[in-house]
Formats: C-alpha cells, sequence, structure tokens
C-alpha cells in the first residue's frame, strides 16, 4: 500500500485474520480532551473535535486543575453561606441589651457591634448570611432594645423596620379650658407640670398668627384639642408647638365667607366655637346654639351665656346665682355686650365650623332639657324661653 511522501517508514497495522477490529484502547486524558472545554486564555471554548490528538500532552492536566479550582471555589462559598444559616439554627434566647446603629453604619459595624454586645456570636457569621439574603444595605439607624442570641430572622427583621422611639399619648377632650388640659397632660407626661403648660401657653406664649389675635396674649381657644402621641421627655413648649399646628391644618378646612361677611375674624369665630362647645351636649345643637349668637349679636342683645360666666369664676356650677351674674368680669357676657375678650375653651373642629357657619333659624334663646338627654329647647320669643324653662324644671322632679 502506497502513502503520501509525509507516511515513509511508517505502515497502519493492519488487522490480521482472526483478530478483533475493536480500536486501541484510549488513555482517559485522551477521552477527557476530546469531550471538554478547552481553556484559552480567559475564555472558555467548547471543543467536540472527535478524534483529534493534543499536541502537548500537558494542556489537558492544565485544563483539570482549573476545574478543579472552580469546584473548591464553589464548594468553600457554599460551605461558607451554608455555615453562616447553620450558625444561627439554635441557642437559647438571653437578657435583653441596647444596641444603637449610628447614621451610615456599614453592615460589618452593625454585626460588630451585635458581636459585642451577644445578639450574634460571630460578627463575619452574621455579615456572610445578612449578605447572601439580600440585607446588606437594609438596615436601619436607630436604638433597638434586643436580646442576646436574638433569632436571626426576628434580628434582621427589626433591623429592616426600624426602631421607632417610645411615646407616650395625651388625650384633650373638646371644650377643655387651657387650665384643665394643663392638668391633662401634666398627667400624661413627666417632664411637663401643669404650671409649665400655663406658662407657655398663658403667660409666655410663642408666636402665632390668627385674624384678629392679638400677639402675645392667651392661646386659650387654639390649642387643638386631640390625642397626641409625644416623647415621653417633650416640653411644655414643644407639646403647644403641636397643638398650634394642629389646630392650623383644622381651621383650614373653616369655610370663613359667612363669618368675613358678617365682619367676624377668624377669632371671633374660635370665640363663638368656645362658647358652642361649652353649651353644647350633642352635634345637632351646635348649629343652633351659633344661630343665637349670631342672631344676638346682629341685634345688639347681650349674649348672656352661663358658660362665660363660668369661666369667668374659675368654675362650673350647675346653677348660677344671681350674685354670680354680677361679677366684674369681661367675660360676663350678662353684663358686657358682645363676645368675650378671648375663648373661654379649646373648642374643636365641629364646634369650628358650626361657629361658621350657624343654622338659619331665627332663634334668640335656649335652656337646658334637664331630662338627660343632653338637649336643648330653643326658641325665638321670650315668652316660649319662660315656658321652656318651666318644662325643663318638670323634667328634672
Amino acid at each position: 500500500m502506497t502513502g503520501s511522501p509525509d507516511d515513509a517508514g511508517t505502515r497502519t497495522p493492519q488487522p490480521s485474520a482472526g483478530r478483533s477490529s475493536t480500536p486501541a484502547r484510549r488513555s482517559p486524558a485522551d477521552a477527557w480532551a476530546d469531550l471538554e472545554a478547552s481553556f484559552t486564555g480567559d475564555d472558555l471554548e467548547l471543543s467536540h473535535r472527535r478524534g483529534t490528538r493534543h499536541s502537548r500532552p500537558g494542556k489537558g492536566r492544565r485544563r483539570i486543575l482549573g476545574y478543579l479550582l472552580v469546584a473548591v471555589f464553589a464548594f468553600i462559598l457554599g460551605t461558607g453561606t451554608g455555615y453562616a444559616r447553620g450558625y444561627f439554627a439554635s441557642g437559647a434566647v438571653g437578657r435583653e441589651v441596647t444596641v444603637v446603629v449610628p447614621t451610615g453604619a456599614t453592615l460589618s459595624s452593625i454585626a460588630a457591634e451585635l458581636e459585642a454586645k451577644g445578639v450574634v456570636k460571630h460578627a463575619r457569621a452574621f455579615v456572610i448570611r445578612a449578605e447572601s439574603d439580600g440585607y446588606a444595605t437594609k438596615f436601619m439607624p436607630g436604638t433597638y432594645t434586643l436580646h442576646q442570641n436574638e433569632p436571626y430572622e426576628e434580628l434582621v427583621a427589626l433591623l429592616a423596620k426600624g426602631e421607632h422611639p417610645p411615646t407616650v399619648k395625651v388625650s384633650i377632650p373638646e371644650g377643655l379650658t387651657l387650665k384643665q388640659a394643663a392638668r391633662r397632660v401634666a398627667a400624661g407626661v413627666d417632664t411637663i407640670t401643669a404650671a409649665d403648660y400655663v406658662a407657655v401657653a398663658r403667660d409666655d406664649p410663642p408666636p402665632f398668627r390668627l385674624g384678629g389675635y392679638k400677639r402675645g396674649t392667651t392661646l386659650e381657644g387654639m390649642l387643638f384639642p386631640a390625642t397626641y402621641e409625644v416623647d415621653p421627655k417633650v416640653k411644655a413648649r414643644a407639646f403647644v408647638d403641636e397643638q398650634l399646628t394642629a389646630f392650623n391644618e383644622n381651621f383650614a378646612k373653616v369655610d370663613m365667607a359667612r363669618a368675613l361677611k358678617a365682619h367676624l375674624t377668624p377669632y371671633d369665630v374660635v370665640i363663638i366655637a368656645s362658647m358652642i362647645d361649652r353649651e353644647a351636649l350633642v352635634p345637632d345643637d351646635r348649629p343652633l346654639v351659633s344661630a343665637v349668637v349670631w342672631n344676638r349679636l346682629r341685634k345688639g342683645m347681650l349674649l348672656q351665656f352661663c358658660s362665660t360666666v363660668q369661666y369667668a369664676l374659675g368654675k362650673t356650677k350647675p346653677v348660677l346665682s344671681f350674685n354670680d351674674l354680677k361679677i366684674d368680669s369681661a367675660y360676663n357676657t350678662y353684663k358686657h355686650p358682645g363676645l368675650p375678650p378671648a375663648p373661654i375653651s379649646n373648642p374643636g373642629l365641629a364646634a369650628l365650623l358650626a361657629a361658621a357657619a350657624p343654622a338659619h333659624v331665627d332663634y334668640l334663646y335656649f335652656v337646658a332639657r334637664n331630662d338627660g338627654s343632653g338637649r336643648h329647647y330653643f326658641s325665638s320669643s321670650y315668652a316660649q324661653f319662660l315656658a321652656d324653662q318651666r318644662k325643663a324644671e318638670a323634667n328634672g322632679q
């Protein structure tokens, strides 16, 4: 058999008679070279060149070494993450500790603080797992009350949510006077005394603007009644500031169109509302009491509200005596015409709305029904008012 010139001196053995035609057994390195990829530079190239031998015997070994390194790296990474996950799987929860996470703290610094306080046993394990779970940049600054050996899921949930500072709630009902509100605030906040509150709200009030209000006078009327959630260490001035903010937000909802047309200032409306909240005990009576005030002002009549006299007396009496009605005070609307000089309570939004928009009725009088309903009898004539008074006396017997 004649071959090419390059094959001179080399013959391919021919199978002899009776011998098997099975090819000669190939080494594992040869099989690997045929089936697996080869490394070229930094890229991984797949080669399926069957039957082609590599000219350099060491190339297959380098390829195997590369695969072994990748496998070892994956094993180490998987083992590290698995270790970090398993590290938090058990352990008894210990005592409470306080952990401060400052603004801008890194995950590593947070982990170090947690380890120092005993919340986690190993900072690095916490970092590995937190990064693996996507919490690397999600922890919020704050002061946390945690436990030693805190369970991982609870710990990361708390840190990601953020710790809110403790607060206290103070509820101030509608229609309380400044002094009554002071006692409420003092009872709910340890850092504020009733005297502190009165000093800020009445004697040295912060700057406040409202049409008709004289700057520097008592803030009675604008200390908005609501439930406030405040810092346990809040001071009186800060608390009063919150009430003034709430007042402004609510007064913005009051339509002043009718009041301005009647030559009433926003402060006048607050004064009327303060009287309404001291007289009307049920919602339906508010616009009716407001109408009595408006109608009497328009006619130039004395308002003759018992609530203003009680404010002048500094106490609430079920029945006023004739001597009480003679008290020498600008708040005595039995003696002085027009509105009192300032609000007599701190009204809520419903009273403010009623004060600016009274019912379209011609009532001039009202008297408590005295039947347990909290309602009033309203009338347009003095004769009917006297009849209503007799009815109310009979209801009380």
